[in-house]
């Protein structure tokens, strides 16, 4: 995996001190030897590009008494074609651990993936320049860009920016093909030397960097290691990851997804303190008060909540109820310390709104025995989860299942996202294998199968065919011990903007539903009136049928959640209290084109609930009454 970058603020002219000050951390990382720095220093600052003298690409020149060698009215030697480009050395001997022995290679192309298409259509000489260095004839245009985006994946390296000033989308993956003899490098288990990326400050750009780390001869062909982050001990990863390039044929690879340790939990910020065993809840102090304070740090919360048992403070220490937009950890410490107050978060709820252990939860639904993958029909379970692979633990896997798919005709379009991401950043859907196998190397990533036949909705204001939507419901989480799950029955709704199809996986509108964030326009609608429209539009079908299956599936991943000890499950805590966004698409089931089927595609930390309290003021008013009250289920709630 390519390594972070540092990305200074502001470009500056170094001298070598200064140079090694800035980019100390970022060589080191990327296990640039020391010795090289200078070098790497002088060339920089003195724009000197001197590997192509030292290089010849795509040939290899044969012995001065071969047979086959002969020489043009200049008296120069002929040149062998290989069958694959490579890079041979030229040069004198390049010895390891020489001080000069570092090289700049340009970068041709750099990109992010959703803009790739329209790259490669608005600058005709990029196009050409791709085509040219992945050997792709001269066709029609269009055909061109196609097999372009289709090779690109053989050749192209990735490397993502990081910064304290940089917002989220800044710091996604960033990807990039080198110049004509950077990525025609071949690999090998033993290569001679390596390729990183390197952020330049004074130029405010990126290169890579090319060394020996063993000595290189005369006519001696370059090679790096393409998963060097992977080791020669683990055969079946790297033979995974370097499909693209090596075939191999994998068989015996199970379709399971890997089971994963305990210690799998416990990983970094995942890990919550747990409350003491006597803490109590306070669930007197209305009684006690006649109301409870609030503190909150969602201001659509303390302009909507307006019940009057319920009073807004300024600060946390005269609060009865904490409601938090900030991950809460120390649950022992708030047990102990505040033994009658609430918190609006559950010890381990990560095992719900991190996407990695989500589908890890979700699989516990299937009965003990059972294979999540059946190999006869290639359906997987629960029904209500897309079949979903981790690609850090699960590559292999999902590289079988995919191919059992291909080779079934199967329909093998995936969507790969990354787990700690939202707002629908850094997603790729694509039907190719070579695609999701790379887009596992710039960061951790799940793949999911794309619903490529999902349940659409026709908008008057979109006349080219109806569009995809999901649906936004609003579940509590009352207690662990016994489980108490209120669902709000008034869910809402994001529509994308284009017609649908299974084409174009690059045009947001069509395929993406998120529009909060400038992405495109919000269409909104009521849910009474979607529930009769869509009625109208699925004869055959019913509301209240898919209503009952939502329901059920929500049960089905609580149950599921608590259904562990810590660290893998839900933790019963008496002060707690939660509210979770949980998103829900639907699918035609196959074979039946009537049949519906809700799938899950997420769990939401801390939703953000202003179209909710726009279109019912009193959302928040039911929401704190079902949590924190001992009345009887709003009219707006239904218990599961």
């Amino acid at each position: 995996m390519e390594p972070n970058i540092i990305l200074p603020d502001e470009p500056q002219k170094l001298s070598f001190e200064e140079f090694e000050v800035l980019h100390h951390n970022q060589l080191t990382h990327s296990g640039v030897p020391s010795i090289l720095w200078r070098s790497l220093h002088y060339k920089l600052e003195n724009d000197v590009w001197d590997l192509g003298n030292f290089v010849a690409v795509n040939k290899v020149v044969l012995s001065d008494d071969s047979p086959e060698v002969a020489a043009d009215a200049t008296g120069a030697e002929e040149i062998a074609e290989l069958s694959a480009p490579k890079v041979f050395w030229t040069g004198p001997d390049l010895k390891s651990d020489g001080v000069d022995n570092i090289f700049l290679v340009d970068h041709a192309w750099t990109f992010d993936i959703p803009s790739a298409r329209k790259m490669l259509e608005s600058f005709p000489n990029l196009l050409q320049r791709m085509c040219g260095l992945m050997e792709i004839p001269a066709t029609e245009t269009a055909d061109q860009i196609k097999q372009v985006l289709t090779d690109m994946w053989k050749y192209i390296r990735t490397y993502s920016v990081s910064s304290d000033s940089l917002e989220a989308e800044d710091k996604l993956p960033r990807w990039y093909m080198m110049d004509e003899i950077g990525s025609r490098v071949g690999h090998s288990d033993t290569p001679n030397c390596r390729i990183v990326p390197f952020y330049y400050v004074s130029g405010q750009i990126t290169y890579s960097l090319l060394f020996p780390f063993l000595d290189i001869n005369e006519g001696d062909e370059l090679t790096r290691n393409y998963v060097e982050d992977v080791p020669l001990s683990d055969v079946l990863t790297r033979q995974s990851r370097l499909l693209p390039w090596l075939e191999s044929t994998m068989t015996d690879v199970s379709f399971e997804p890997s089971a994963v340790p305990t210690s799998y939990f416990q990983v970094g910020v995942r890990l919550d303190s747990l409350p003491a065993s006597s803490s109590q809840s306070g669930g007197d102090l209305l009684k006690e008060k006649g109301y409870l304070n609030v503190f909150s740090e969602y201001d659509v919360l303390t302009e909507f909540l307006t019940d009057g048992r319920f009073r807004v403070v300024d600060n946390q220490a005269d609060a009865d109820i904490l409601w938090y937009r900030r991950h809460f950890r120390d649950f022992l410490a708030f047990s102990e310390e505040f033994p009658d107050k609430f918190c609006n978060q559950f010890p381990n709820e990560s095992i719900l709104t991190c996407k990695d252990l989500l589908s890890i939860v979700c699989r516990r639904a299937v009965p003990a025995g059972q294979p999540i993958v059946n190999t006869e029909t290639l359906d997987s379970l629960p029904l209500w989860l897309p079949t979903t692979y981790n690609l850090n633990n699960d590559l292999a896997n999902f590289v079988a299942y995919f191919r059992a798919r291909e080779a079934r005709g199967l329909d093998n379009h995936w969507i790969s996202k990354p787990w700690n991401l939202a707002r629908s950043l850094d997603i790729t859907i694509s039907d190719s294998l070579n695609c999701h196998i790379r887009l596992s190397e710039s960061g951790p990533k799940l793949v999911s199968k794309y619903i490529e036949r999902p349940v659409l909705f026709h908008r008057e204001d979109v006349p080219d065919g109806p569009v995809k939507f999901d649906i936004r419901f609003i579940v509590m989480l009352k207690s662990v011990q016994p489980l108490r799950v209120g669902i709000y029955k008034r869910f809402w709704l994001r529509f994308a903007n284009k017609a649908f199809a299974l084409d174009e996986f690059d045009v947001y509108d069509k395929h993406f539903t998120v529009m909060n964030y400038g992405q495109g326009d919000i269409h909104q609608k009521f849910c009474h009136i979607f529930i009769e429209q869509f009625d109208a539009q699925n004869e055959g079908s019913s509301w209240s049928k898919v209503e009952k299956e939502i329901y059920q599936a929500v049960r089905e991943v609580f149950l599921a959640a608590v259904s562990e000890p810590s660290p893998k499950g839900l933790v019963h805590s008496p002060q707690s209290r939660a509210m979770y966004g949980l998103d829900f698409m639907l699918k035609w089931k196959d074979g039946a084109i009537q049949a519906i089927q809700p799938m899950l595609l997420e769990i939401n930390f801390a939703p953000d609930c202003k179209r909710a309290c726009d279109y019912y003021p009193d959302f928040f008013n039911d929401i704190f009454s079902y949590l924190f009250l001992d009345d009887d289920a709003p009219e707006t709630i239904v218990e599961l």
